[in-house]
């Protein structure tokens, strides 16, 4: 009898999802998705996740059908108002029959996603203990790869999020923590939004992490979290947070629009941070000491996504072509919360730096509108914060901050497009802003003229800068007193490092000492970046900045002096490992290479246990950051072993992109240059065809 029933059960399960759904029609009209409720159980053993998804939708004219991206899915159930209903699972799309009167309908979907994308598993398959970490970044149109949803920025709804995990692990999503359920070994976490988003702004992540637990100054809760032991680093890594938010909150005069504010470091993130909405996850190399913090610090990227929670979230584009809406706007207002906290000077010479590469683009052909859909980051980033820093100027600071109050507060939990921003500013204005389009939206060409003249006219030591460079370009020798003029001129340290960049090699000797006593980090890095000989007047300084406060000027230092003073290789490495330079993996990386090149350092058997040590950091388990510089100072030496190559391999279907090309291109090198020192195929036998169609089609073509 239970046999008859499965049987007959499966039948009909079969029947509907199969034989009539190869009839259904085209959808006709759109439906209304109002509100998802979802739960998933991720499986990281095999990297799946099974979950449900309950829609609230209405209609308002029968319906052929419902269309939902999904894909890499299996699909148990489907209940259209509480009832089996049929459906087709085809080519990345669930088509649902849809319902045949207008009104109110409930959807619920029981699945089960393979996701190749967006969903992260890490470290659960490597050798470090405590690394584990499941993540998501659906930007763009991903989060149909972990739950059925319409991918389009247009389709806002609430989304209420609930996660089933090992309770030995934190999970963080977007919405309030509503509450936690013990489900045995397992738990659940509640969370609850209020106000719609669109899918791409889903998210979740878990791993094990603590969280500083804050208060903004409106009242908002934040939660700051880092992974377990390191709360050390979340103090520099979260500095200025609180300031951060104050000033945003203020400066653009609309609340902040969620309920809370959540901030994640994940390992192995595809980019610096992503604005997910009231959560946003970054990498975590922006985890930083004291030290670290003066070479890379969070604090921009802070600003830039808690900008995005406006700018994106609560107004989304209508579509690519308005991403000026989304990523100049952000750029804009984290340069002016950097400008709050250390000084309009300070944001002036970031903004000539990229007035600079933006007019070298033009130079070679590469300039981009702000309206072309196609453009790159450099364009929407920093020629879309040039277009409003203009803007602002032009219109007063009061005209602009009500035009973008008025284009938030119109706009706001919906799509916009450059249009309405446009109208908002003329309103409040009453000014034409038909030439600004132009020229700083719709012209391939960047107004560096335009940009060089707002500087100069803000930053006096700018323009002292920009009428000398030419003078200073012109010079082929030498010329103590002039380029003395030059650097006397101004006082700040951004001034002082672009002097400095600008004379290059032909410093004197009285400049370069004076230059190196001066305190300033910034100074000290771009003096030791512009001389090409270390000489031995020099070699004092150098030693001493093997103690500064920045492991950059302390790397460089260290291959320096090994470069270029060979008889005395023994004491920077005695000093670098003393001072505690080895909490850095990146320099400690350079300290086992220069130990083991050393051949009077230390005995053969301590330099096989540096060797060995530098040869683990490319293996996974290691940041993708880290692991391709260990290959790329294995591969300079010619000591990549086996391992190193299978872990080369493995890199080649790495989910970031940037490691997975470098990957490819140094596998290819590799296999050139030495044919014959592995057995290729033996190698790649570990990892199969499937996922690895890259590497072995290129061992085939050897």
């Amino acid at each position: 009898m239970l046999l008859e029933k499965y049987i007959l059960k499966h039948s009909l399960a079969l029947l509907i999802s199969g034989f009539w759904s190869l009839a259904l029609p085209a959808q006709n009209t759109l439906p209304d998705f109002q509100r998802a409720d979802i739960q998933i159980t991720p499986d990281p053993n095999t990297e799946t996740l099974t979950g449900t998804v309950a829609y609230q939708f209405e209609t308002f004219s029968g319906l052929d059908s419902v269309v939902l991206d999904a894909h890499n899915m299996e699909f148990e159930r489907v209940l259209l108002n509480g009832q089996p209903v049929a459906y087709r699972n085809d080519k990345g799309q669930l088509r649902i029959q849809g319902p045949k009167t207008k009104g109110k309908h409930s959807l619920r979907i029981s699945y089960k996603a393979f996701p190749e994308q967006t969903v992260y598993f890490i470290g659960w398959k490597d050798d470090v203990e405590g690394n584990e970490q499941i993540w998501t970044q659906g930007q763009g149109k991903n989060s149909s790869h972990w739950v059925p949803v319409v991918d389009q920025m247009q389709e806002k709804m609430v989304f209420d999020l609930s996660v089933v995990m090992d309770s030995t692990y934190e999970v963080i999503a977007n919405g309030a923590l509503k509450q936690t359920e013990a489900m045995g070994h397992l738990r659940k976490w509640d969370f609850d939004m209020e106000q719609p988003m669109s899918s791409y702004l889903l998210a979740f992540a878990l791993g094990r992490y603590e969280y500083l637990d804050r208060l903004a100054p409106s009242g908002v809760p934040l939660k700051l979290y880092y992974p377990k032991g390191e709360e050390d680093k979340a103090h520099w890594t979260y500095l200025y947070t609180e300031e951060i938010f104050d000033f945003l909150e203020t400066e653009i005069g609309v609340p902040y629009p969620w309920k809370d504010y959540k901030q994640v470091p994940v390992s192995d993130f595809l980019y610096a941070g992503m604005e997910n909405t009231g959560a946003t996850f970054f990498s975590d190399r922006y985890l930083v000491d004291s030290i670290g913090y003066n070479d890379e610090n969070y604090v921009n990227i802070n600003a830039h996504e808690l900008a995005h929670q406006w700018f994106g979230n609560l107004v989304t584009e209508k579509d690519a072509a308005h991403h000026w809406l989304h990523e100049g706007f952000a750029t804009f207002y984290a340069y002016r919360a950097e400008e709050s906290l250390f000084g309009s000077e300070y944001i002036h010479w970031k903004l000539y730096e990229t007035a600079r590469i933006l007019e070298e683009m033009d130079q070679n052909n590469r300039g981009e509108a702000l309206t072309d859909q196609e453009a790159g980051s450099l364009t929407f980033y920093e020629k879309g914060a040039w277009a409003l820093f203009i803007l602002r100027d032009k219109l007063g600071a009061e005209s602009f901050d009500k035009g973008v109050r008025l284009f938030l507060r119109d706009n706001a939990y919906s799509n916009a497009g450059i249009s309405n921003f446009i109208s908002a500013l003329e309103a409040v204005s009453g000014t034409s802003l038909s030439g600004f389009r132009t020229t700083w939206l719709e012209s391939e060409s960047f107004d560096i003229s335009g940009a060089l003249g707002y500087l100069s006219e803000k930053e006096p030591e700018i323009k002292v800068f920009v009428s000398s460079l030419d003078e200073i370009k012109k010079r082929v020798l030498p010329d103590e007193d002039g380029f003395k003029t030059y650097w006397d001129s101004g006082s700040s340290p951004e001034y002082k490092a672009h002097i400095i960049e600008a004379i290059g090699p032909l410093i004197s000797r009285e400049l370069w000492e004076e230059a190196a006593g001066d305190p300033s980090i910034i100074i000290q890095k771009a003096l030791l970046e512009n001389t090409r000989e270390v000489k031995d007047w020099m070699k004092p300084y150098l030693n001493t900045w093997l103690d500064a406060p920045s492991y950059v000027l302390r790397e460089n230092s260290l291959f320096r002096l090994w470069i270029d003073d060979p008889g005395n290789r023994s004491a920077p490495l005695d000093r670098i490992a003393a001072n505690g330079s080895f909490e850095n993996l990146r320099l400690k990386q350079l300290w086992w290479l220069l130990a083991v090149l050393t051949p009077e350092y230390k005995n053969p058997d301590q330099q096989r246990m540096y060797l060995e040590a530098l040869r683990k950091t490319t293996a996974p388990g290691n940041s993708w950051e880290i692991r391709q510089n260990g290959l790329a100072m294995l591969q300079q030496v010619g000591a990549l072993n086996d391992q190193n190559v299978a872990d080369l391999m493995e890199a080649t279907e790495h989910h970031s992109w940037q490691f997975r090309k470098f990957s490819r291109e140094m596998l290819k090198e590799v296999m050139v240059q030495t044919p014959e020192a592995a057995n290729w195929e033996e190698l790649a036998g570990r990892f199969p065809k499937v996922k690895y169609k890259y590497l072995h089609e290129l061992i085939t073509a050897l």
